[in-house]
């Protein structure tokens, strides 16, 4: 185990402590350091990567689209048209071929919440405003999506920015209709939830009967319900999106990460068909990227790859093995609370410092995801790229098993 300092810190901040490897390059799960340490990617990046490391097409794609140069968002282009298409054709629920494109994740959740009061609006309903998010919960950093979401570390010192919107927990039904009633559903516009709650939570999953709550209640009450599938879309569960594991049934979808592949900026929001209509004429404003030509047209490239390889069956595949061997290998492991998830996307929730076991795996030459708030005090998230082997996620484990060791008797 060794860990390499730059020469030169790469950061916003100054006076960071952690000097992390310059990465340049990168080979299905590795990543390649400038030293030549071959670096086990054993969170995908920020769980983005999920056709894995070193694919050349993706950027061939971009390069082709990008010749011509910017195009204002509302026009058409091929590369906004193939993405629409492929979405369509091949990923969303039938009755959801709008989409509006982002740079990212926090752009398309936030889009959603300005989609919720957009559309009251235009149903006359004015004094609807509030969107309801779940706690523990993220959805992204800008100002609105973390005032939807419950993560104290990442909202701490932001609170006088913040709206207040309601929040309910995330297992339990009956405070879903509760706090409904409560707020007054002649005030709230929407709902916004994480299929599996990721950053926050590392893979806190709610029951059937909860999800089957909040859709009925939703429903109900015309509460634009917004599925957050940032982190669980495109295939990271198992499926294509997170929300079919249960009687979730939402009207709005957002993604980010996996869409890109972690190989361009891009997010995507879709929303129903009766949505979509009542918006007809709003004028619902757009990024000065939204739909960039060279993000599109790798983004398309990226769900290609993931079709032609089969890599949604193969995370549900690869991952119920990886599941099954977290918990053979580590689940009476002193340090481990609990483990949970499905797919390629697995939460350890830990009786000792994440941040200490994630700089313990980096000295091994391995990346774990750092997680947790509110309940989930410690914990980190396991999720590799879709074409990760047996071999390697027996190498994760036995990586992670020593790092467990070392931070918890620190």
């Amino acid at each position: 185990a060794r860990m390499t300092t730059n020469t030169e810190r790469y950061s916003f901040v100054p006076g960071a402590t952690v000097d992390y490897p310059t990465i340049v390059d990168g080979d299905g799960i590795h990543l390649i350091s400038s030293d030549g340490r071959r670096i086990i990617d054993a969170a995908a990046g920020a769980i983005v990567g999920n056709i894995g490391w070193g694919r050349t097409e993706p950027g061939e794609a971009a390069a082709a689209a990008m010749r011509m140069g910017y195009v204002v968002p509302t026009w058409p282009t091929p590369a906004r048209l193939g993405l629409k298409e492929e979405l369509a054709q091949h990923w969303l629920p039938e009755h959801m071929g709008n989409v509006f494109f982002t740079s990212g994740g926090s752009e398309s959740t936030d889009s959603a919440l300005r989609l919720a009061r957009a559309y009251q609006v235009a149903k006359g309903r004015p004094d609807r405003w509030k969107v309801i998010g779940r706690h523990p919960s993220y959805h992204g950093m800008t100002t609105g999506t973390m005032a939807a979401a419950s993560h104290s570390i990442r909202q701490k010192g932001y609170e006088p920015l913040l709206l207040p919107f309601p929040k309910v927990p995330w297992d339990d039904p009956e405070q879903v209709l509760k706090v409904i009633e409560q707020e007054d559903p002649a005030t709230i516009a929407g709902f916004i939830a994480e299929p599996i709650t990721g950053a926050a939570g590392a893979c806190l999953t709610a029951s059937d009967e909860y999800w089957q709550t909040v859709t009925d209640a939703c429903r109900k009450h015309d509460i634009l319900l917004i599925a957050d599938e940032v982190m669980t879309g495109y295939g990271r569960t198992g499926l294509k999106f997170g929300h079919q594991h249960f009687p979730f049934v939402p009207d709005v979808i957002v993604g980010g990460k996996g869409l890109g592949g972690g190989y361009v900026p891009l997010g995507a929001v879709a929303a129903t068909d009766d949505v979509v209509e009542a918006l007809r004429g709003s004028g619902f404003m757009y990024f000065t990227f939204t739909g960039s030509d060279g993000a599109c047209a790798a983004g398309t490239t990226v769900l290609q790859i993931v079709r032609r390889e089969n890599l949604v069956e193969r995370s549900r595949t690869m991952g119920a093995l990886l599941g099954r061997r977290l918990c053979e290998e580590l689940g009476e492991h002193p340090a481990v609370i609990e483990i949970r998830g499905r797919g390629l996307f697995y939460g350890l929730e830990i009786r000792c410092s994440r941040d200490a076991v994630v700089m313990q795996a980096l000295a091994r030459d391995m990346w774990v995801y750092p997680a947790g708030s509110g309940p989930v005090e410690e914990a980190i998230i396991v999720a590799p790229p879709f074409v990760v082997t047996e071999a390697e996620i027996e190498e994760i484990i036995s990586r992670l098993r020593d790092s467990l060791d070392a931070a918890f008797t620190g």
